[in-house]
């Protein structure tokens, strides 16, 4: 429909959204002979000592030495990286078929088809979505306002994950990383599980099994949904959507996860429906993992 395809339009001009920090525009910043260690703990009153302008300009000099280094040996590195993570994926796809004792799977074949997934977002895709090759001669491959954004080819080619590309690059580059560690960081571990650091000694156990539980499902369980959920509410802040007034503080910074009450219930709806989460978000890279892959693998086993 029209209005979907505005939504996504929307979606993707956001995530093209300035994400690196110009320290000329930090003119309003609270002088540093303000800091005082009245309001500071005595572990952070070293910084009202610190010549903050004196540091920032080093920063500053030092982010233009090493731009203007960049140069064809950063693309062969990338190149080489992106071989070895594609390396990686290939021999996943060829073992997963291969029996391996009694095993009723092949856990060579998962370990490398983690690793290429692993590998390509940590190392290619976080490093091109902050700008890293920007400036470097990729045939507009790898620059972060193209990369894995705009349709579902250009993310099944670029980085296919279950997290959709637009919305990570607003949640960790924009509100991660110019929040770190605070409360609008969307990513704060000790807030996020509050209430699994609250519970009694004597549920101990419970906690190991919830965080046993995480280990293995947080990127689809937690990451996906949540991202997503902060790609909405930044588009309806720049909109001035009205349902805002209906959102507490709490309510916008609380993680999203998948089967939460209001992620099932009526609040989640002001985010995004449950049918646009599931096929847009999480569909491609489960179809394309946990269908077609294994198809085709079996496929080529029994031929």
């Amino acid at each position: 429909s029209a209005s979907l395809m505005a939504t996504r339009a929307s979606q993707h001009a956001l995530s093209r959204a300035g994400t690196e920090l110009y320290l000329d525009d930090l003119g309003n910043a609270v002088p540093n002979e303000k800091l005082s260690a009245e309001k500071l703990s005595a572990e952070d009153a070293w910084i009202s000592k610190c010549d903050l302008d004196a540091f920032a300009a080093d920063i500053k000099a030092l982010g233009k030495t090493l731009a203007a280094q960049q140069g064809d040996a950063d693309v062969r590195h990338l190149n080489k990286i992106v071989c070895w993570q594609r390396a990686c994926t290939a021999l996943g796809v060829a073992t997963m078929a291969m029996p391996l004792g009694p095993l009723p799977f092949n856990p060579i074949a998962v370990w490398f088809l983690s690793l290429g997934v692993l590998t390509r977002w940590t190392i290619v895709a976080h490093h091109v979505c902050h700008g890293g090759f920007d400036k470097c001669d990729t045939g507009g491959r790898y620059h972060r306002f193209t990369f894995g954004v705009g349709s579902v080819y250009r993310r099944c080619v670029d980085w296919l994950d279950w997290m959709l590309v637009e919305a990570w690059n607003v949640e960790h580059n924009q509100l991660h990383h110019y929040s770190l560690g605070e409360d609008s960081d969307p990513d704060l571990v000790e807030r996020n599980l509050d209430n699994l650091r609250q519970m009694p000694a004597l549920l101990a156990p419970v906690k190991y099994l919830v965080i046993a539980f995480l280990t293995v499902t947080w990127k689809w369980f937690y990451y996906a949904p949540n991202t997503f959920k902060v790609l909405s509410l930044n588009r309806m802040r720049r909109e001035a959507d009205p349902r805002l007034d209906k959102l507490s503080t709490q309510l916008q910074e609380d993680p999203c996860v998948v089967g939460d009450w209001h992620f099932l219930l009526g609040p989640s709806s002001l985010f995004f429906s449950n049918v646009e989460f599931f096929v847009r978000v999480l569909g491609p890279f489960f179809t394309t993992r946990f269908l077609l892959l294994p198809a085709a693998a079996a496929a080529a086993a029994a031929a």
